[in-house]
């Protein structure tokens, strides 16, 4: 593996760390029917408004959510939709629609 897609893979490992945990996975599926304030995510998932607002600031620190002040809430929005398709594609693997473009490489003889 060279030097620059090394460098890729742990830039973006702390992504994939934040999207670790089912909570957060729950709010990115809150916000894409769309945007809400943390008291309505707070209220949707049963969780106290401290610990929504820790996994949003989780969220917006891999750039997954966006948070806007409006008065005194703070609106909510997705703004990395393509996780919503990486989360579709884990759940359904075997969906045509997620397919892999290419032949995959086995990595050991009877390997499937």
């Amino acid at each position: 593996m060279n030097e620059i897609k090394t460098q890729e893979l742990r830039s973006i490992a702390p992504l994939f760390r934040v999207l670790g945990h089912p909570v957060r996975l729950q709010i990115v599926n809150l916000l894409n029917e769309q945007p809400r304030c943390v008291c309505e995510i707070a209220d949707d998932l049963g969780l106290n408004k401290s610990v929504t607002s820790k996994h949003l600031s989780q969220l917006k620190q891999v750039g997954v959510v966006s948070m806007d002040k409006k008065g005194t809430q703070v609106m909510c929005s997705l703004a990395m939709p393509c996780v919503l398709t990486m989360l579709q594609c884990a759940i359904h693997p075997d969906s045509p629609k997620y397919a892999v473009s290419r032949p995959v490489k086995l990595c050991r003889k009877g390997c499937e």
